[in-house]
């Protein structure tokens, strides 16, 4: 199965969650972010190709993590829909990303492929629930799920991914364990809209 994270707005979690996504289901990661964290097997093509490495298109398990360029669209980016079987868009709850993620989904929508949209960092329930009916309204109904503000992200990225495997009831990490847990059943939902497409 291939996936496909993209948004044409850049702060919005796509590669944390996007990395994370990709080593919960054991499949290949490929980014064309340069400030990817490395705890993972990162695939970093440079900004300035245009294509997607023909040795990459061949792999059947692979995440894909492409984001806009400064004010045009990664050539990749479509490269990459076509190879696709699910696209995600992460957002943010905020006016701006949320009108990005409008944009962006009426840009993959050609494709006729499943799309999902993770409204994340969420603090307060008022601004998803706001942004979720935003998106509707624009879009309609599609698979939207909520990821909320964390740490849990940056410590995969101080502490790595044994860290992520091993979260234990330890130092506080109780409710970094009931979040790990909340993320993976968001990541399940987008596996079974990608076996059910």
């Amino acid at each position: 199965m291939k996936y496909l994270f993209t948004s044409f707005k850049g702060g919005v979690g796509k590669t944390a969650i996007s990395i994370n996504f990709a080593d919960y289901i054991n499949h290949s990661y490929v980014t064309n972010d340069l400030s990817t964290p490395s705890h993972i097997q990162v695939e970093q093509i440079e900004t300035n190709r245009k294509r997607i490495p023909a040795h990459l298109t061949k792999i059947p398990d692979i995440v894909f993590d492409f984001g806009a360029m400064s004010t045009k669209v990664d050539p990749k980016i479509t490269q990459a829909l076509k190879l696709c079987d699910v696209i995600i868009i992460p957002t943010r709850p905020d006016p701006r990303s949320v009108a990005a993620t409008i944009e962006t989904y009426q840009f993959v929508k050609s494709e006729n492929k499943p799309i999902v949209i993770i409204i994340n960092h969420v603090r307060d329930e008022r601004k998803y629930e706001s942004a979720r009916k935003e998106i509707i309204k624009k879009l309609g109904t599609i698979p939207i799920f909520k990821i909320r503000e964390t740490t849990l992200f940056d410590r995969v990225t101080a502490d790595g991914i044994d860290w992520y495997q091993n979260i234990n009831h330890q130092k506080g990490e109780f409710q970094l364990n009931k979040t790990r847990l909340a993320h993976e059943a968001v990541y399940e939902a987008i596996v079974a809209i990608g076996d059910s497409a």
